[in-house]
Order: structure tokens, then C-alpha cells, then sequence
């Protein structure tokens, strides 16, 4: 779809002008907490709606599909690979902190003597 720099100006200038109806709607008034989440949920939908005719929604659109494609030749871990994976970390994180406690804990019974505190 071809579109042209008036028409992606005017579809920025209402968007702007969304966003500036929702701010007001939203700080200017006194709304329930419900109302304003409907206001931006519009908002959200309404801008994304009219974002997707203009040059640049166009591009963004592209790229989302090309990468839905790319996502289909990625080879994701098997069940097992990733419980063994996540299990490697969680044992270093721990070790890595024990360490660092260690190393605290020792510095600190060393400066407590230098200083005579500890």
C-alpha cells in the first residue's frame, strides 16, 4: 500500500490529537480508574489502527512479518535442555553469591581487627 506525505502528516496530526484527547481525559477530568483504562485501551487501538496507513506503520509492518518467518527457523531447546540448562545457572548464581558472601564476610572480620571495631 502506497501512501503519500500529506496523508501519513494528517494521520500523525489526529494521532496527535488522540493522544492529547487522552492526556485530558485522563488528568484534566475526574474519571474512575476503569474509564481511563478504557480511554487509553482506545487510544492503544485507535492509533495502532491508523499508525499501520501511514509509510512508516507500513515499513514496521513488514519487518513484523519477516520476523514471524525468521522466528519459524529458529530450533528452539527440547524440555529437557532447558531444565538442565536453567539447573546449571540456578547451582552458579548460588555458588557465585556464596563466594561473594564469603569474600564480604571475610573483608569485613578483616577490617573490623585494622580498625579494632570487630
Amino acid at each position: 500500500m502506497k501512501t503519500n506525505k500529506l496523508q501519513d502528516s494528517l494521520i500523525v496530526l489526529l494521532i496527535s490529537a488522540l493522544t492529547l484527547t487522552a492526556f485530558y481525559l485522563s488528568y484534566g477530568l475526574t474519571l474512575s480508574g476503569p474509564v481511563v483504562s478504557i480511554v487509553w485501551i482506545f487510544w492503544l487501538l485507535t492509533t495502532m489502527g491508523l499508525a499501520y496507513f501511514t509509510s512508516p506503520g507500513q515499513s514496521v509492518y513488514a519487518f513484523a512479518k519477516l520476523a514471524k518467518v525468521e522466528m519459524t527457523k529458529v530450533i528452539w531447546p527440547s524440555r529437557k535442555e532447558t531444565i538442565q540448562t536453567t539447573s546449571i545457572v540456578v547451582v552458579m548464581v548460588t555458588a557465585a553469591g556464596f563466594l561473594l558472601w564469603l569474600a564480604d564476610t571475610g573483608m569485613m572480620w578483616i577490617i573490623g581487627k585494622i580498625t579494632h571495631l570487630g
